[in-house]
């Protein structure tokens, strides 16, 4: 392993901690090489089969094509304070490029900004923000990547239309903001495919929930089996918490799973295809945008199908009847601007999704 440091190994002595990160089996006196590019992780482990693990490999990769030393760190956990002393370690050993993800590390990133200017720090789907405020505060070294979750839910919609789907779910989590947007992606997406197809009205039904929770049991888990068992042939999650529910339930009743975010075929085979982000390639193209100085600080870009940051996992898909060629004309309509998504006011009146039984 190349420049690996796990923060929750802090109580092994320096000396093995110097033996891993250089494959050492003795201590001796060699010095610990630095970290120029450095992961630091939402506390999960850099093998989750997720984020942490998409993004990771993206970095291993371009540290292997540029000779950059690379590392990660995972925090005791996922609190504010845990990433941020994960930053102070990875500046502490050379990291002149600090990549991190997720809510966790927003009020972190707020802090390490200011305090290692030098650093530039590159974040996906959050924002720096003081710990008693939700406005967003990036300095001039800071650049922040979100992803369209209304588009990720439009081709996960679309493409279970497509493949024959007409008895459906969605699930939305805590965060309303992000279920509402996969969720009115989605419901588009049905529809667009279902109008191409010329269904009949009320031919896709639709079991819409926004849970305002991530959180599981035992009685949500006999609700999605049920669903299952009543004729529901594929269900679709805004990512939240629950998500391992889902898949067990498919895996016991034979049901199937629209993955989402990343490529989630390799957790379960009830997977048929994901609307991921592309955060492998984005973050290829950022580090190649900081090596030749033109890295773009103190500002949020939200990407989307127009710059093939969100797509479906036609690689590993098992859909039968939705195709390559299918996708490749969907998308082509985005870049050509020729489809417009409404946005969540969708959600206030659904009347005009017909071929839609929305429930």
């Amino acid at each position: 392993m190349r420049g690996i440091y796990n923060m929750k190994k802090k109580a092994v002595c320096l000396c093995l901690t110097a033996a891993v990160l250089l494959g050492l089996v003795g201590c001796g006196n060699e010095k610990e090489p630095p970290v120029t590019i450095a992961v630091v992780t939402d506390g999960e482990n850099v093998d989750d089969l997720a984020v942490n693990q998409a993004i990771w490999q993206a970095v291993q990769a371009y540290g292997e094509k540029s000779g950059e030393r690379t590392g990660y760190y995972v925090p005791e956990d996922e609190s504010g304070a845990a990433l941020e002393q994960a930053m102070d370690e990875a500046v502490e050993k050379g990291a002149e490029v600090i990549i991190c993800h997720g809510e966790a590390a927003e009020t972190a990133v707020y802090e390490a900004q200011r305090e290692y200017r030098d650093v530039r720090f590159l974040m996906f789907d959050g924002e720096p923000h003081a710990e008693r405020s939700e406005r967003a505060r990036l300095r001039g070294n800071t650049r922040c990547i979100l992803f369209n979750k209304e588009e990720a839910g439009f081709l996960a919609g679309y493409a279970a239309v497509k493949e024959g789907y007409t008895s459906l779910a969605y699930y939305g989590g805590a965060d309303q903001e992000r279920a509402q947007e996969y969720g009115a992606g989605f419901l588009q997406g049905a529809q667009n495919a279902a109008s191409e197809m010329k269904l009949e009205k009320g031919a896709v039904r639709i079991q819409y929930e926004e849970r305002g929770t991530d959180e599981v049991s035992p009685e949500f888990m006999t609700e999605v089996q049920q669903k299952y068992q009543d004729g529901c042939q594929a269900v679709f999650t805004d990512g939240g918490g629950f998500e391992p529910i889902v898949r067990r339930s498919a895996e016991i009743t034979g049901g199937k799973v629209i993955g989402v975010v990343t490529d989630e075929s390799l957790k379960s085979t009830t997977v048929v295809i994901s609307a991921e982000n592309k955060y492998e390639e984005i973050l290829t193209e950022e580090l190649e945008k900081i090596r030749s100085e033109e890295f773009k600080g103190g500002k949020t870009t939200v990407l989307g199908i127009q710059e093939d940051a969100v797509g479906l996992t036609i690689e590993t898909s098992q859909m039968q009847t939705f195709s390559a060629e299918q996708y490749q004309k969907i998308t082509e309509q985005f870049k050509t601007e020729k489809i417009t998504l409404q946005g969540t006011k969708l959600l206030k009146d659904t009347g005009n999704l017909k071929q839609l039984e929305i429930e």
